[in-house]
């Protein structure tokens, strides 16, 4: 007997969506819009990120980090604030050492005219240690090798080129083995570029840059100073730890205050999550803001209808009353017709929510403007289970509300002026 009144009301409950199923399809279409506008909207905000993260993991591996030497902000050790940091390829083989740092390169950086047979143009070289190919996802061609210790240590007159500098200078030439002169000294090519992603970059993307050891690089430029240096974090988790270490070793060894961020500034994961996070934070903001308005929309024309519904069925839900139906009945009844079109509604929303990312994926974004054949930075629509997690929350607010308020009305009738209802 205890159980004979829930399946009681569920009974009334289905008869009343059955018998006003126009009224109850209506309102299924204003939430499936509203469900459908908030997935496809986050999806979009995922893929965004997606893309922004594309971009920038082309340019650095996880837990690198771009450093270059500043000028002193506060006074350390009887020192004026305003020096010059200068640091050198020993300070940068001495970071190496550190516990918490798995690769390190100095870089040396200047234009040079590069000649092969006779065409020529002007490109940065950059001297550079063999470690650097993996924490700038310098990938080489079939055929190829990015620089090796061999090199450096040999001060070997050794190449690896960008893909725009091959196709200047040699065409459809497999240009491995060749040798192009560089400052007029001749240097053998080892390996091409592969085509990568690159939304971040310094001073120009790779694909234009010749890459050749920094021991080498001392015979064209003085490489007693290094304008950046680039290291890695044995784990990106450890990258605050291990950036705290590299501040304190060049602050012992130039004295000034290790907490002096402009002594040495450092640009790395970190802060290229945070501006990622930034960027894409605030999208998700305005685009879940919309989503949620327009479900919000669809969930008062749900309690319209239901308010409506509760009008003209008040003779009906007076009878009930005299019968010997219970208030909580009532409200039951009305609060599942309310949130089972609501759930029938998101439900069908997500379906044909998956269908329309499927067809809107992808949005063009930024492959255009990086040349980007694989399309990995266009904007790729994403569900995940957080995002329908988050969509089924902000849908249960919605339907408990919407159906709420006219379930409470219709079990607060008097049963003789509902009886009189005409």
């Amino acid at each position: 007997m205890r159980w004979a009144i829930p399946l009681e009301i569920v009974r009334e409950a289905c008869y009343g969506l059955y018998h006003h199923w126009f009224r109850a399809a209506l309102s299924m279409l204003g939430i499936s819009w509203g469900i459908i506008s908030v997935v496809v909207l986050l999806a979009y905000g995922n893929g965004f990120r997606g893309a922004l993260d594309a971009g920038f993991r082309g340019a650095f591996s996880d837990g690198t980090v771009i450093s270059w030497p500043g000028q002193t902000s506060l006074q350390a050790g009887g020192e004026r604030a305003g020096k010059r940091v200068r640091v050198t390829a020993a300070d940068v083989v001495a970071i190496g050492e550190l516990p918490l740092v798995k690769n390190v390169s100095p870089e040396f950086m200047q234009d040079f005219p590069i000649v092969y047979g006779n065409k020529q143009s002007s490109h940065l070289v950059r001297g550079v240690s063999a470690s650097y190919g993996t924490m700038r996802s310098e990938k080489p061609q079939a055929g190829g090798r990015f620089l090796e210790e061999e090199d450096i240590r040999l001060r070997r007159r050794v190449a690896f080129i960008g893909s725009e500098v091959q196709r200047k200078l040699f065409g459809a030439i497999p240009p491995v083995g060749e040798t192009i002169r560089v400052g007029g000294q001749p240097f053998e090519i080892v390996g091409v570029m592969e085509e990568k992603v690159q939304l971040s970059n310094y001073n120009r993307p790779d694909k234009y840059c010749v890459f050749i050891p920094w021991t080498t690089m001392g015979g064209l430029v003085d490489n007693r100073y290094v304008a950046t240096f680039v290291w890695q974090a044995v784990s990106p988790m450890l990258e605050p730890k291990a950036t705290r270490q590299v501040r304190e070793l060049l602050a012992k060894r130039y004295r000034y205050d290790a907490s002096d961020e402009r002594a040495v500034n450092m640009f790395g994961s970190e802060k290229t999550n945070e501006i990622t996070d930034g960027i894409v934070g605030g999208l998700k903001i305005v685009l879940t803001f919309i989503g949620v308005l327009t479900l919000a929309i669809g969930g008062v024309g749900i309690m319209n209808i239901m308010f409506v519904n509760v009008q003209e069925r008040t003779r009906e839900i007076g009878v009930r009353l005299a019968l010997g139906a219970r208030r909580r009945e009532i409200l039951l009844q009305f609060l599942l017709e309310g949130l089972a079109t609501t759930f029938t509604g998101g439900a069908i929303g997500i379906a044909v929510s998956y269908g329309l990312v499927w067809l809107l994926s992808p949005r063009p974004f930024l492959a255009e403007l990086l040349d980007d054949g694989s399309r990995v930075t266009d904007i790729h629509l994403v569900l995940s289970l957080q995002l329908i997690a988050i969509s089924s929350i902000i849908l249960m607010i919605v339907g408990l509300i919407s159906g709420f308020l006219p379930a409470l009305k219709a079990s607060r009738l008097d049963p003789i002026e509902a009886l009189r209802y005409e």
